[in-house]
Formats: C-alpha cells, sequence, structure tokens
C-alpha cells in the first residue's frame, strides 16, 4: 500500500516536472505570466479609478448637503422643565 502511494507520487512529480519543462522550453510559462502581470495592472489601475471617481463624487456630494440642509427649528418658548429625561414619565 505504501509502496503502491510512494510510486504513484514519484510519477506525479517527474510527470509535473516533463510538464513544466516542455512548457517552459516553448515559452508557454513566459506568456501565462505576462498575460496575469498585464491582467493584474489593468484590474489594479481600474480600481483606483472607481475609488477616485466615488471619492469624488461623495466629497462634492458632502459639500452640497452641508450647504443646502438647513436647520429645522419651530417656533416656541422651551425651558428645560418641559423636556422629559431618561425613565420619567
Amino acid at each position: 500500500m505504501i509502496k503502491g502511494l510512494l510510486g504513484v507520487f514519484v510519477a506525479a512529480i517527474i510527470f509535473a516536472a516533463v510538464i513544466f519543462l516542455i512548457l517552459n522550453f516553448i515559452g508557454v510559462i513566459a506568456i501565462l505570466v505576462g498575460i496575469f502581470a498585464v491582467g493584474f495592472i489593468i484590474a489594479a489601475v481600474l480600481i483606483f479609478i472607481l475609488i477616485f471617481a466615488f471619492g469624488f463624487i461623495l466629497f462634492f456630494a458632502a459639500i452640497y448637503y452641508i450647504i443646502e440642509k438647513k436647520p429645522t427649528v419651530t417656533p416656541g418658548e422651551y425651558t428645560m422643565d418641559i423636556q422629559k429625561g431618561k425613565n420619567e414619565e
């Protein structure tokens, strides 16, 4: 049982090494690494642009909210005696 598992493990390592050497000789691995690197760079730039645009919009929305918000005041006479505290009825 252990010899069989060890044999399968060694065969898998040899097979992986042979495939790696063949792909490395052809240059496929370099092409795949290049594709992943370019994809990562494009994704990073897109995420930066989206975050920057969201922050830009949020900044002006906050300024607009601060300028346009008007306090609501109801007319009347108020004293502290009128206010009810916590646990009071």
